[in-house]
């Protein structure tokens, strides 16, 4: 640890009325003991650390206690400023475990329905907002197309092309056939909000993964890491997950179905935000960012290394079809009252 930082936290810990005796570095966290008891102390940034007093005070108030808890200061604050940077101190739970199994994450995913339930409310939403964000994003997403077209055409025409190129060109219809999927969902989308009228706003952890979530020995679990945390659709804390875990080997990851199950039956979805999901979860917006960063930014082994890149986010997009699959069979045997 440097000694500034060092300092830094042995001043910032005397707000706490805290005099360490040791201090380890844990990755962005600082383990302090103390009189016998162990505590968390983790730096942030102002603008993310002025909310969490706040914040916390809103979870309490809506019943949601399942985070581990910041202690004041002295002062009566939930941060201590120290040149330029934010310090909130913790409980270390020694009995905790960082699990990557699935079990655990049905857990996370159970705790973040209630977390939305908990803090959810109801706003109306008029036709001609709909019709915007509409409009906005189709329009985008058929941008993107027509780049994808652009690119077949250019490498249709190439007596060589690189494997890079080959790559794409037996990838391209499938890609393509998923923005049209996520076109035709995002207009069932806008003709049942123009039904319903309105839409629920919950407050989103912001950064959601089985690392922020923390199980102690009798089970209970704690998120932690609420630095990003804001409101928003629910879909909004979903999706980076999903797609993040979607980004791996070709699989059936039915893991992900029970997941959302497990948060859908404590926080049910209503038929327009299913259908946003599925239309946001669908868009292969990852393939366009990759096909960009082909052409501006060179590396060495340049296409050894994008041909990888672009057979991971084929698998990325088959992944994602089969859970958008088996939605839709589900989907199909409810309506079908099977």
């Amino acid at each position: 640890m440097e000694r500034t930082k060092e300092r830094n936290i042995w001043e910032v810990l005397q707000s706490f009325q805290i005099w360490p005796e040791r201090i380890e570095k844990k990755g962005k966290v600082y383990k302090v003991y103390s009189q016998g008891r162990v505590y968390a102390c983790k730096e942030t940034s102002v603008r993310k650390g002025n909310k969490l007093h706040a914040l916390f005070s809103f979870l309490y108030y809506k019943g949601f206690y399942r985070f581990v808890p910041v202690f004041p200061a002295n002062t009566g604050q939930y941060a201590v400023y120290k040149d330029h940077k934010l310090y909130y101190l913790m409980p270390w739970l020694e009995g905790v475990k960082r699990q990557a199994d699935s079990g655990h994450t049905v857990k996370m995913f159970r705790e973040l329905a209630r977390l939305h339930f908990l803090t959810s409310r109801d706003l109306k939403i008029e036709k001609e907002r709909i019709r915007e964000h509409f409009e906005k994003t189709s329009l985008q997403w058929k941008r993107e197309i027509a780049f994808l077209d652009k690119w077949i055409e250019r490498c249709e025409q190439k007596w060589y092309m690189s494997p890079f190129e080959w790559g794409f060109v037996r990838y391209y219809n499938e890609f393509r056939n998923a923005y049209h999927y996520a076109l035709y969902t995002l207009e069932q989308w806008k003709i049942k909000i123009e039904e319903e009228r309105k839409w629920r706003s919950v407050l989103l952890h912001g950064s959601l993964s089985p690392d922020h979530f923390l199980t102690d020995d009798q089970g209970y679990g704690y998120f932690i890491n609420f630095e990003r945390s804001r409101f928003g659709a629910p879909y909004q804390d979903l999706l980076p997950f999903f797609s993040e875990v979607l980004r791996t080997w070709p699989a059936q990851h039915d893991d992900c179905l029970n997941w959302l199950k497990s948060y859908i039956k404590n926080f049910p979805f209503t038929d327009a935000e299913m259908l946003l999901f599925k239309s946001y979860f669908s868009q292969p917006g990852y393939i366009i960012r990759l096909l960009n960063r082909y052409e501006t930014r060179r590396v060495a082994n340049h296409e050894l290394v994008y041909s990888k890149l672009l057979e991971q986010e084929y698998w990325r997009l088959k992944n994602t079809e089969y859970v958008i699959s088996r939605l839709e069979s589900q989907k199909n045997k409810e309506e079908g009252g099977i």
